[in-house]
């Protein structure tokens, strides 16, 4: 049975949860104290629980310092914070333990949905030495170079949001980050972000500044970790290109700039799986390339057999649990085999897997799949005949080299 543990000071709010998920107590083992100290007692004694649901601001032990300690010890329990009156300070420091962050007074079935939906991705994602590794992730590291910028950047006399949205949309560890804050349930928002621009001018300056100096949050990659035959600065360069391509595709169907902002944001981001194995599970993504050189496989047919997922798995399994919004996790999931994506018709999936299609054959120094186009799937949505099109588009001009 899956197991949840609950942590509120406030015993009315812990009975007034029992209540709202009476219904699923046949399915759930549901367990609820009233300390820090309580819960960290019960996990150790207990086993493992599936998910931790924490409030932020309790005495003694505080949900911070709780979360913290479940992610050492516990580091394969899905982590929820809870607050009712959180600022954005409060959210950007829970930001580097907390999965997502929840605002009382819960909606119970968005606190329902939100479990359920994490269940699902736990049983997507099965084999555990993968879980335990995703699960204590707290964020993504970046490219150092684009850390050092924004840095200056935030030091300048005449910084300005739009500036500081131009480096991080350039980065797919502070774009997750920024992207995870914004669309957490204490901003309140009706809409999913997804735009980067969006995202800073929403967080504000002096919040980008907090994430910067938490080393827990924004954080540089370090190059002597990961494994000598990966290139980020290759992968950092495809991923870019990648995002103008999709959004150069995506603004030809549908003349959306939102839509196009979110193919955008999906093809910064496709690859971010690769990211995370690289800088947590070095030594066996390190085989994994190697493997798929020698025997002349694709990465993720390696990846399957040395990892049992793919980093296009890895990237959208922690991106959904983050809470990015869904267009840009599926676009991810499925951007290798979009013809198993239940979806149909034109979406950032669409321009993501064509933009990776014409990157990949043309990127020979990344180390990454040998991508072949989804005949089946673009017909099946009718779009086959766009392709030489979008070719010649994203191929008038190459407005990437001032990145090199």
């Amino acid at each position: 049975m899956r197991r949840i543990i609950f942590v509120d000071d406030d015993i009315n709010v812990g009975q007034a949860m029992q209540r709202m998920l009476r219904p699923m107590r046949r399915e759930w083992d549901m367990t609820f104290c009233l300390s820090g100290e309580e819960a960290l007692d019960i996990m150790s004694k207990e086993g493992v629980f599936d998910i931790i649901v924490s409030d932020m601001h309790m005495p003694s032990m505080n949900g911070i310092e709780l979360l913290t300690k479940v992610m050492e010890q516990h580091p394969q329990t899905i982590r929820f914070a809870l607050s009712g009156s959180p600022g954005a300070d409060t959210v950007i420091r829970a930001s580097a333990i907390a999965h997502q962050f929840l605002s009382k007074p819960l909606d119970p079935h968005h606190l329902l949905g939100l479990i359920t939906r994490a269940f699902t991705l736990r049983e997507q994602l099965n084999d555990k030495r993968l879980q335990d590794v995703l699960l204590d992730i707290g964020g993504v590291p970046s490219m150092p170079k684009l850390y050092n910028q924004i840095i200056q950047e935030m030091q300048s006399p005449d910084v300005s949001v739009r500036n500081v949205a131009a480096i991080i949309e350039q980065d797919a560890g502070m774009t997750t980050k920024v992207l995870q804050i914004v669309n957490s349930a204490s901003f309140g928002l009706f809409q999913r972000v997804t735009s980067v621009l969006q995202a800073t001018t929403l967080l504000g300056l002096d919040n980008i500044r907090n994430l910067v100096l938490m080393a827990e949050v924004f954080q540089p990659a370090e190059n002597d970790k990961l494994p000598p035959n990966f290139n980020l600065d290759s992968l950092w360069y495809h991923c870019l290109k990648v995002a103008a391509y999709a959004k150069k595709i995506a603004m030809e169907e549908t003349n959306d700039k939102k839509i196009a902002e979110e193919c955008f944001t999906a093809g910064l981001l496709h690859d971010i799986g690769q990211i995370i194995l690289a800088t947590k599970k070095s030594e066996k993504f390190g085989e994994a390339i190697n493997y798929a050189k020698t025997h002349h496989v694709s990465l993720i047919e390696a990846e399957k057999d040395i990892f049992g997922a793919t980093h296009s798995e890895v990237g959208g399994y922690l991106l959904e649990l983050w809470g990015l919004p869904d267009p840009i996790v599926e676009a991810i999931t499925f951007h290798n085999y979009p013809s198993s994506c239940p979806e149909q018709g034109f979406s950032a999936l669409t321009a993501l897997h064509v933009a990776n299609y014409f990157c990949e054959d043309s990127d020979d120094d990344l180390d990454t799949d040998s991508q072949v186009i989804d005949t089946e799937y673009l017909e099946e949505i009718e779009l086959m005949d766009r392709v030489e099109l979008w070719y010649d588009l994203c191929h008038e001009e190459d407005e990437l080299e001032k990145y090199r």
